[in-house]
């Protein structure tokens, strides 16, 4: 082969490979190239609004307290080309912010690099002391991050914020439900810079203004979510139960004034938890079988309907047949002819199923859902769930039976609480409202008005079975749940209870239910407490015992005239 030719061949190849490589560069990984290109020149920066702070009510309209606030911190960082001396300042850095000394001095031994991370979520004290050291090359950008201030208290009503890429995102509670209202809108500034990282003013630059979060102001009051949250906690320890759970609402208006569960968490340190459930509200996610606090609602049916009155009688043989299954009294005993009233008095299973017969199974599931029940009550916090009523779309007449005293259905605590409002406030069941109002970064308040969701039932009802409950514990079997100074109502549940997963009821596990109001005339109150699994046979020694702990407290609190 002649040398022309050779040089020709070679010459071919060479070209051919030149060409091939232009051709991946400029049009296969062009994307790839041109990314690359516009990061040596091009800067995009991140401003995050600031979060909206969430306030408790307080007992004063001009004081405020914040619950979820936002702190701010620093994140540092470094221009290594700028970095005179690495290992020392490495070590410096490494002693201040206890990090690892060696992964500092791999970021910062990069002699052309313009933009090294080296830490965020630093405190002001930590970042007076790195500035203090007037080092060439290091600097700060200020950071909003989370904070709430009582640590656990309020955690299931609150949720958290969690980070990821610089971005938050509200999770659970009010911090998740009202994530869009609360987080602001970010700034994305864009602008070019030279060879040397400074900014060119002639360059295209876009930046974009920063939009703050609205704050929230809530119907829960700091002074009585304080109290009822500190002896839930003595309550499920001294009771040995699983959880607890504790509502107080203004029955006039639907306000929610305190929400506590227990166990809870604390959000400053979300991650920090060993079981996830914990994040929920069990006030408002957790369905249960609610047992003997369903019965007022069952003669609230049948009172409204005309079907009964508090003098209509039956006789209480201690026990039906239904449907091949035996119904019984909790106390198994036979009580002979017996009121309506006597019948939530003594809480007899066989006058709940007298009345709950004579309304119907198709009107009892009509009223059940007018009560609430089944469907979310729309409080605005993440995470309701609806409860079951699916067993009384079933024929069987024993399905009937057992939901006139709460048992084969399923509730929340929130919707019992707002059902037996309706009982105490002349028939009205409110939206359950726990933001009163939205402020935004402008100053503009938006007022949240209570809501009537319906009139269930008329104000003679009403009158009625108020009355009706106040005997319950006046002259029944929870009289330990009496004051000396007023009147209240209410009426307890010990319910047997189920586990997840299993079929039929757990033997020695029940959920122990208390729900009452005061005082009698024009109540200011309605509270629900509740036991998950105590080490106590009856609801009236754990349940209603939180109760009066809790009434007392408000009767004192909102300094009502004694009715006794």
């Amino acid at each position: 082969m002649d040398r022309p030719y050779l040089v020709f061949l070679f010459m071919s190849v060479f070209i051919f490979f030149i060409i091939s490589r232009l051709f991946f560069l400029q049009v296969i990984n062009r994307d790839e190239y041109v990314v690359k290109a516009q990061n040596q020149y091009h800067i995009k920066a991140i401003e995050s609004a600031k979060r909206g702070d969430i306030y408790f009510s307080m007992n004063s309209e001009d004081q405020k307290y914040p619950i979820a606030t936002s702190k701010i911190y620093y994140q540092l960082y470094a221009v290594p080309r700028d970095i005179i001396d690495p290992e020392k300042v490495s070590q410096d850095l490494a002693n201040i912010l206890s990090l690892d000394k060696d992964v500092i001095f791999n970021r910062l031994s990069k002699p052309n690099d313009l933009y090294e991370p080296i830490k965020n979520k630093i405190s002001e004290e930590d970042a007076q002391k790195i500035k203090n050291l007037n080092i060439e090359g290091l600097n700060f950008v200020k950071e909003n991050f989370r904070y709430y201030p009582e640590n656990d208290l309020a955690s299931q009503i609150l949720g958290f914020v969690s980070y990821k890429d610089n971005t938050s995102m509200g999770n659970y509670g009010l911090e998740g439900y009202w994530d869009d209202v609360l987080r602001g809108v970010e700034a994305e500034m864009n602008y070019e810079k030279d060879a040397y990282g400074n900014l060119i003013t002639i360059g295209d630059r876009d930046i974009k203004q920063v939009i703050n979060g609205s704050d929230l102001y809530l119907t829960i009051d700091q002074a009585i979510e304080s109290f009822v949250c500190a002896e839930l906690k003595v309550g499920v320890e001294e009771y040995g139960a699983k959880s607890g759970s504790a509502i107080v609402v203004d029955p006039q208006n639907g306000d929610i004034l305190a929400i506590c569960n227990y166990p809870s968490y604390d959000p400053n340190h979300f991650f920090d938890v060993k079981d996830a459930n914990v994040y929920n509200n069990n006030a408002i996610f957790t369905a249960y079988e609610p047992g003997s606090v369903y019965k007022p609602i069952t003669m609230a049916m049948g009172l409204d309907l005309g079907l009964v009155e508090p003098s209509t009688t039956y006789t209480d043989t201690g026990k039906l047949l239904v449907d091949g299954y035996t119904i019984q009294n909790s106390d198994y005993k036979s009580n002979g002819v017996q009121t309506m009233v006597n019948v939530l008095e003594k809480s007899l299973n066989t006058g709940a199923a007298f009345v709950a017969e004579k309304v119907g199974r198709e009107r009892f599931l009509d009223y059940s859902k007018k009560f609430g029940f089944s469907k979310e009550t729309g409080i605005e916090l993440k995470t309701e769930s609806k409860g079951d009523l699916r067993n009384l779309n079933k024929k069987g007449k024993i399905y009937l039976t057992t939901a006139s005293f709460g048992q084969g259905i399923t509730a929340t605590p929130i919707q019992l609480v707002m059902a037996y409002s309706s009982l105490t406030n002349g028939g009205y069941l409110y939206k359950p409202r726990i933001v009163k109002k939205i402020v935004n970064p402008d100053g503009k308040s938006i007022d949240m008005a209570p809501q009537v969701v319906s009139r269930v039932i008329s104000e003679k009802t009403s009158k009625e079975i108020s009355a009706m409950l106040i005997s319950v514990i006046e002259n029944g079997h929870t009289k330990s749940a009496q004051s000396k100074r007023y009147y209240v109502g209410g009426k307890t549940g010990t319910a047997q209870a189920t586990d997840y997963g299993l079929k039929g009821y757990v033997e020695g596990k029940t959920n122990q239910t208390f729900i009452g109001f005061g005082p009698s005339r024009n109540p200011k109150f309605v509270i629900l407490t509740k036991f998950e699994s105590p080490q106590r046979e009856w609801a009236e020694s754990t349940a209603g015992r939180l109760f009066v702990k809790i009434s007392e407290f408000l009767f004192d609190y909102y300094k009502l005239q004694p009715e006794k």
